[in-house]
């Protein structure tokens, strides 16, 4: 099981989480005035194993440029950027360079990129 995490702002188009709604787990309201959008519906989806790669091309058309998305299973971490995703090691290693250099070249902040939390 894969649990994903995804900020509603950080999508160019809402509707790619209408294929998601079954797998919705909870939603909270985050503040985040220094954002342009101060308020953050941060969802969070229990998505099984088997059906966690129809939703990756879904969601790598769908993230903005300086976003990313995660979800985390016991085993890895998947890390969805704008066109390109990465699954990569749950502990910080050499796995994350090339996802940390290519999000950092889409306008994600670096020090987003190298700490992505294991929660939503």
């Amino acid at each position: 099981m894969y649990t994903l995490g995804i900020i509603e702002e950080s999508l160019v188009e809402k509707n790619a989480l209408d294929k998601l709604k079954p797998y919705l787990f909870s939603q909270r309201l985050e503040e985040v005035l220094t954002d342009e959008y101060p308020l953050w519906h941060v969802n969070e989806y229990h998505v099984p194993r088997k059906e966690i790669e129809e939703f990756l091309p879904i969601l790598t058309e769908s993230v903005k440029y300086n976003y990313y998305i995660h979800a985390f299973s016991d085993e890895d971490l998947i890390i969805i950027l704008n066109k390109r995703y990465f699954r990569i090691s749950r502990e910080k290693d050499h796995s994350w360079d090339a996802m940390i250099e290519y999000g950092v070249s889409i306008g994600v902040e670096r020090h987003y990129l190298e700490s992505v939390p294991l929660f939503v």
